[in-house]
């Protein structure tokens, strides 16, 4: 057990270290294209048993490793639960023109599970990204210095780099009301913090360059309702089927935007707010309501089949302070399915490859934004392998994904995605006092 602790505090540390040198080194450097569109891209909540198979878990439920995406699997936690997560991912984007590549270290997700009463009512603490804003942006293009007069046309080139996002810390419970059937409640606190620093320079020398900062700031409180429900025996003696489902309400969050630059004032260097009387300080940044579905078939305690659907209503989202980039959202549908295979659990282990979990799974997302007339969706392909500790239920489980998103077509980009996330779970650590026999 002392290694798992061990492993959680390390990656932890280096995860927060990592995160805030990357923001102090320009994290736009790294992540999505289309994250630079609206208050970002949404970021999905994996749970640690299921990131293998790229879906969220909501109907799937492990006494060995914690739930963050459905508040009614709270309810039947027996042992306290702790998981912190990290991803590292690439992203090589090509046009019709160029193409380049660039990395994301992130941190995840962070989650506590209590127990209050064993089985039967647990409260659950977490924090994790719900949508994240990542990106560099270059555009080209002149203008003439005066209209009617004939002179040269000024050709100039304009750098955004953007980082920031929605983040959730989420606080509820889930109960058990029956054999069968457990509900959950849970409220967030969603902060959002966006920063973008624009950089202009210009063909003649007669133009001073530009360098501004855009800071967009505002925070919301927000509710999630869960149900889970399961039924056992229902084609062998082994197997049960469970299904799950959260609701998510719209959330709106009154932001507040500034802009900054420095300039030079009697000699120094100062920061000056702009635009301070502007009609565009104020403004409403609306997250939308989400359905998520699933259905998890367990064969037998070896073999688990799931299937999830998500439903996010985009079109009903709101980003004033930029409302010609609000009119590409659309409504999002992500589908997906997977596998797991558990010889783990078998009496008498085969082996070294006995040790592990194994799992498969892919998704299909419809993307929440329609740009020029095309849907930028994606494809995602995921395998991931667990390690289970004998000792104790902590575990470490690491997912590779590969994916595809966007187009190339009406001047879009076209991203390829690979990378991997690693999970570190403990259970019962400090809080089950062990048994002699």
């Amino acid at each position: 057990m002392k290694y798992f602790l061990s492993a959680i505090i390390i990656i932890f540390s280096i995860s927060i270290g990592e995160t805030a040198d990357a923001q102090n080194q320009n994290l736009a450097n790294s992540g999505s294209f289309y994250s630079g569109f609206g208050y970002g891209s949404p970021s999905e909540s994996f749970s640690p048993n299921t990131i293998g198979m790229g879906l969220t878990g909501v109907s799937t439920f492990s006494n060995q490793s914690a739930n963050v995406s459905n508040p009614a699997l709270w309810g039947l936690s027996g042992f306290t639960h702790g998981s912190v997560a990290v991803s590292m991912m690439n992203y090589n984007a090509s046009d019709q023109f160029d193409s380049s590549s660039k990395a994301l270290f992130a941190f995840d997700q962070f989650q506590l599970i209590l127990p209050v009463l064993r089985n039967r009512l647990g409260v659950s603490l977490s924090f994790n990204p719900v949508t994240r804003s990542d990106f560099q942006r270059v555009t080209e293009d002149t203008f003439a210095p005066v209209d009617g007069i004939q002179l040269d046309d000024v050709d100039y080139l304009t750098n955004t780099q953007g980082s920031g996002g929605v983040n959730k810390f989420e606080f509820g419970a889930g109960y058990r009301l029956m054999d069968n059937i457990t509900i959950g409640y849970s409220m967030g606190a969603y902060l959002l913090t966006q920063k973008q620093e624009v950089t202009a320079a210009f063909s003649d020398v007669s133009y001073r360059g530009l360098n501004y900062d855009r800071d967009i700031e505002g925070y919301a409180f927000g509710h999630k309702f869960g149900l889970f429900a399961n039924k056992n025996s229902v084609f062998g003696s082994d197997d049960q089927f469970a299904i799950g489902a959260t609701v998510t309400l719209p959330v709106t969050i009154d932001a507040e935007r500034s802009v900054s630059s420095f300039r030079t004032i009697n000699g120094r260097r100062t920061l000056v707010e702009l635009d301070q009387n502007g009609s565009a300080v104020d403004g409403t940044v609306k997250l939308p309501m989400e359905i998520n579905t699933g259905l998890t078939y367990n064969l037998n305690r070896f073999v688990v089949f799931s299937a999830e659907t998500m439903i996010q209503q985009w079109s009903d989202a709101e980003y004033s302070f930029n409302p010609a980039q609000e009119a590409y959202f659309k409504d999002r549908l992500k589908t997906g399915f997977g596998v797991q295979y558990h010889p783990y659990r078998t009496e008498q282990r085969g082996g070294f490859f006995s040790n592990f979990k194994y799992s498969l799974g892919s998704s299909y997302d419809t993307g929440h934004l329609n740009i020029n007339g095309e849907d930028i969706d994606t494809l995602f392909l995921n395998a991931g392998i667990g390690f289970v500790s004998r000792q104790a239920a902590s575990s470490i489980d690491l997912s590779f994904e590969y994916g595809i998103r966007g187009t190339e077509s009406a001047s879009l980009v076209k991203e390829n995605i690979w990378g991997f996330k690693l999970s570190l779970n403990l259970a019962e650590f400090m809080f089950v006092r062990p048994k002699f026999q």
